[in-house]
């Protein structure tokens, strides 16, 4: 046998035969549970980023109203002052946190070492008033907890029998 010889293999034992191509069976079709969990992930990654983007593009709606100190002190669980003169408050009302307030209101000099002092949740003790003209400021946590978290109270004395309060509220 030389090079040129030519072998048949096809009288060999075990020689494959040729078939024709048939597709595979189908798959076995998906239980209920895992066509619902298939579903539910395909609207939670599509919807959720799409709902996130939704929130974060709409303006925050803050809106500024005129309200009454006594009402602004009352929400913050405070006693008013028993005379309040001269008085400017303003409610803040925000779709995202809670009611904020802020605003400045006269009281007789007399009456603001009692005042401040009979305010609940001083963190440092009581407050103690110079008698500089210079604004002098505080920091109240409020017993209506969760609500507002911080109120900043400044004192500045106007004149030998007159005192101006500003206030503050925080919302974390």
């Amino acid at each position: 046998m030389g090079w040129t010889d030519v072998v048949d293999f096809s009288n060999y034992v075990g020689t494959p035969k040729l078939q024709p191509w048939r597709p595979p069976p189908p798959a076995p079709p998906w239980p209920r549970w895992r066509k619902f969990l298939t579903t539910l992930t395909a609207v939670a990654a599509i919807g959720l980023p799409l709902w996130v983007l939704y929130v974060l593009g709409q303006p925050q709606e803050i809106e500024r109203r005129p309200a009454a100190c006594a009402k602004a002190l009352k929400s913050i669980g405070w006693k008013p002052p028993a005379r309040l003169d001269e008085e400017a408050c303003t409610e803040i009302e925000s779709s995202i946190f809670a009611t904020a307030w802020t605003g400045t209101f006269h009281m007789p000099r007399a009456d603001v070492r009692d005042w401040l002092t009979g305010l609940p949740s001083r963190r440092d003790g009581p407050p103690v008033l110079s008698g500089e003209s210079a604004p002098q400021t505080f920091f109240f946590v409020p017993p209506s907890a969760g609500r507002i978290d911080t109120v900043e109270v400044s004192v500045t004395w106007r004149g030998e029998a007159d005192a101006v309060i500003s206030f503050k509220t925080y919302n974390g």
